[in-house]
């Protein structure tokens, strides 16, 4: 209950401060739901279901060790839709991801008026900016360590969401989730997992995300603050975050942190839309991810740095998305450890 407070009142707190849009990996189904609220009826090619599908295949070559493999990085379906003007839905697995098949977003939301909804089932927990990109929105082949080692957490649950764009647009979301996972979502629990999130605009471009969550993956309790930056001028895209990370027990706190630079050239050519350069910084310090091992202890995880150059050809932008990417990373591990991981990787993005 204290945690659940105390998610309400940071909650309260970001709505005080500034305000902005969101980029959500759920956007195109929003969209639609919103949409189809305006609508004063329902004929039945609005009923008819749409489907979505994205493809990103690649090829890796690790330039220290000198192996390499081709990988379908996700094979995501979809299909979306509202039944009704104040109802939406959205079924989303992924086929390939990590070599076996996973759900990503299976839920239906009510919208009784505009901006506000509710929606319950498995999803991703509305924290971090880029944890909500979808794959083929990414500006890097690989999700940063801030993503990957910390904000990974999908669930079923429910949320409840507002969104105001008048004068100064702001969207805040609080959601309360399951923490043992999609296949155990039939077991009563005792704890759960409370996220908040709000992003805020100031001006046109500017972005600003603030976010809490606690998370229980087992008995040990994590609190997580995310603070997010972004801004789009032209064909620049800049973006920051920052996580800090402590746990409810002697555990040293965690930081994580992802920055980078990404600017698209356009073509506007009938084959090619826009090519783009990019580079990012993304560091995290000792992690623990709150599981225990087969001895009963917790693994931590070292510190690490990562530098990621990239170049990336998009032939289509809208309505579909076609291009490749190459990506070259190089890693900077701490504790004098004996890890090779740096990789040079080529990737074909397919999306409609």
């Amino acid at each position: 209950m204290k945690n659940f407070i105390f998610l309400i009142g940071c909650l309260l707190c970001c709505v005080s401060t500034i305000n902005a849009q969101q980029k959500d990996s759920l956007a195109l189904s929003k969209k639609t739901a919103q949409d189809s609220i305006s609508k004063p009826k329902f004929d039945k090619k609005s009923l008819i279901p749409k489907f979505t599908a994205t493809v990103l295949a690649r090829y890796e070559f690790n330039t220290e060790l000198y192996t390499s493999h081709f990988e379908l990085r996700h094979t995501r379906i979809g299909m979306y839709g509202s039944p009704h003007r104040m109802f939406s839905y959205l079924a989303l697995v992924d086929l390939t991801y990590g070599g076996k098949f996973s759900p990503v977003a299976i839920f239906a939301k009510f919208m009784p008026v505009k901006g506000l909804s509710f929606q319950i089932g498995y999803d991703k927990m509305p924290f971090s900016n880029e944890n909500l990109l979808s794959p083929y929105q990414y500006y890097f082949s690989d999700k940063s360590f801030l993503t990957q080692k910390i904000t990974a957490w999908s669930d079923v649950g429910g949320v409840v969401a507002y969104q105001w764009d008048k004068v100064v647009p702001f969207e805040i979301k609080a959601g309360v989730f399951n923490s043992a996972g999609f296949s155990k979502q039939m077991q009563f629990q005792k704890t759960m997992n409370y996220v908040a999130r709000g992003t805020f605009n100031f001006f046109k471009g500017f972005q600003l995300s603030l976010n809490y969550a606690a998370v229980k993956p087992e008995e040990l309790r994590m609190h997580h603050f995310d603070a997010g930056l972004a801004y789009d001028i032209m064909g620049l895209h800049l973006d920051a975050e920052y996580i800090y990370k402590w746990y409810d027990n002697e555990l040293k706190p965690t930081h994580a942190l992802q920055c980078f630079a990404y600017y698209a050239f356009a073509i506007n050519k009938s084959w090619l839309d826009n090519v783009a350069i990019a580079l990012r910084y993304d560091a995290i310090s000792p992690n623990c991810n709150g599981k225990l091992n087969e001895m009963g202890e917790y693994v931590i995880e070292p510190y690490r740095q990562r530098i990621t150059a990239g170049f990336t050809m998009i032939f289509i932008e809208k309505p579909c998305r076609a291009g490749i990417r190459i990506n070259y990373e190089k890693n900077f591990f701490h504790d004098n450890l004996d890890i090779k991981e740096d990789r040079l990787i080529l990737e074909l993005i397919t999306h409609i």
